[in-house]
């Protein structure tokens, strides 16, 4: 059985390494995002009833991370223009950032009542409901924005990142190599695109299309390494009878991951049959340290009841 890797692409730690910067450039963008709340502070005093005032103090008052005055300034200037869709869009975001998913849902859907084509709207709307595991109408609503905003790098890659959730790894390869054609750097897109490479792999070896999941294998170990890819790779050129490959894949993984059980069960085995035994002996030596229930769990499975055993 496989050791599969799991498969976790969360937007949050990406963001995290998206915002990574020196102290210095972190206090630059903090002066800068006070100063534009004093800037849209004092337009407001001058102009109290304009609701795009009121929008653009709730951003700067977001930028700066102060959620709650966000959402006071957002929600006055719905109350001065309730048709006002950005509007209702952004007061989604801060909501969605304060983990009040149902209520932002709602906002982001009376954003698009009032204007359809608000691909902000789509693209916020999409992403959280694949992040509340309703990835069908998440992704119709990723791939939308991506109709209307072709450049929408955030929706592509959540969007390749949903198709692998639900399985079409295809899919996932398509949106995640055409957004690292685009923009290569983006950040998480190679481990991303490194897994959705190993899962369309092993479909392709479950379909005994052992050849190409081999090229899968390759391209996902090429962008971000794993000893599940290479355990994968090794069994597969097992099932190609190239040894030599198979040694070499699963030698890897051993490296990657000195408790990889899997991986040194069938390097073991490997060697046996290539007639190298003490070096075999030592690797299942090393697997019954490991897993020192499997010689009771097999026992007990063998065990066959034999009187004339007893009777002596």
């Amino acid at each position: 059985m496989f050791h599969f890797l799991q498969n976790i692409v969360y937007l949050a730690a990406l963001m995290a390494t998206l915002f990574a910067a020196p102290v210095e450039a972190k206090t630059r963008y903090n002066v800068w995002a006070k100063e534009k709340i004093r800037y849209n502070y004092e337009r407001v005093q001058t102009d109290p009833y304009n609701a795009k005032l009121r929008m653009l103090l709730g951003n700067a008052y977001f930028a700066d991370g102060d959620l709650i005055r966000a959402l006071a300034q957002i929600e006055q200037a719905i109350e001065l223009d309730s048709a006002y869709a950005e509007a209702h869009c952004n007061l989604a975001i801060v909501l969605q950032a304060q983990s009040r998913a149902t209520d932002a849902e709602t906002s982001y859907r009376r954003a698009l009542d009032l204007d359809s084509t608000l691909v902000d709207a789509m693209a916020g709307l999409g992403t959280l409901l694949c992040r509340r595991l309703q990835h069908g109408e998440g992704i119709d609503y990723l791939a939308k924005t991506l109709e209307y905003d072709a450049q929408r790098d955030d929706a592509r890659f959540n969007l390749g990142v949903a198709f692998h959730r639900v399985g079409d790894y295809r899919r996932a390869v398509e949106q995640l190599e055409a957004l690292r054609a685009r923009y290569v750097e983006f950040p998480g897109s190679d481990r991303a695109l490194s897994q959705a490479y190993f899962s369309r792999g092993l479909v392709l070896f479950d379909a005994q299309l052992v050849s190409d999941a081999i090229t899968f294998f390759d391209k996902a170990t090429a962008l971000h390494e794993h000893a599940d890819m290479h355990y994968a790779a090794g069994l597969a050129h097992m099932k190609l009878e190239d040894l030599p490959a198979a040694e070499t894949a699963f030698a890897r993984a051993i490296e990657m991951e000195t408790d990889h059980v899997p991986a040194l069960h069938n390097l073991a085995v490997l060697y046996e049959h290539t007639g190298r035994l003490e070096m075999a002996t030592a690797l299942l030596n090393r697997v019954v340290e490991l897993t020192p229930h499997l010689a009771t769990i097999d026992a007990a499975r063998n065990a066959s009841y034999d009187e004339t055993i007893l009777m002596e």
